[in-house]
């Protein structure tokens, strides 16, 4: 029944990210380690009880860091944001540029590949949960970095326009990765 699924992934999840803190490791660790261990109808069950409470807590956490930062930090940070955004976007457009050119998607595609990966800065926003306070110019530097890509990666890809349908037929599609649980590894 999804109540007593709920109450025994949450209980399991604040067990072992109590232990994770105990060790000084992060909680955060240990509940990912935790959400790494649910394989099968267990994660699929997991993951559809608590989608609600994950969007929930999402925009507790961003408020949270929202919080954690002085709006007086961010423009010192600027110079070194935007050049952090350069390289990135950058990074990200090639990035994904190859991979939609491997599958065999026209030039349009491709860009709208690339440029849909630019606004994808949530590693910033972890390092700014985890470091918080502690590291006011770290956290600035992230911050103002994740606003720079959240804004410009959006527009960018509205600008490349929305899918086209292909040209040609798609290149072979690489053989799908072998499956290497064995048997009955399904559960948590």
């Amino acid at each position: 029944d999804s109540e007593q699924l709920l109450l025994r992934v949450l209980g399991i999840t604040l067990i072992v990210a109590a232990l994770a803190e105990k060790i000084h490791a992060s909680a955060a660790v240990g509940a990912f380690l935790v959400g790494l261990t649910l394989t099968g109808e267990t994660a699929e069950r997991a993951r559809r009880v608590l989608v609600p409470l994950r969007d929930l807590f999402a925009a507790v956490f961003f408020l949270g860091i929202g919080l954690s930062v002085d709006p007086r930090q961010l423009v010192p940070t600027l110079g070194v944001a935007i050049a952090l955004a350069a390289v990135t976007s950058a990074t990200k457009l090639a990035t994904g540029m190859f991979a939609a050119r491997r599958e065999g998607v026209a030039r349009r595609g491709q860009l709208r590949a690339g440029t849909m990966l630019i606004a994808r800065a949530e590693f910033s926003l972890v390092i700014i949960g985890l470091v918080g306070s502690s590291m006011a110019g770290v956290a600035a530097l992230a911050m103002t970095y994740v606003f720079i890509v959240a804004i410009v990666g959006p527009v960018l890809t509205r600008f490349t326009g929305g899918p086209v349908p292909l040209s040609g037929p798609a290149a072979p599609r690489p053989a799908a990765m072998p499956d290497l649980r064995r048997p009955g590894q399904d559960g948590c």
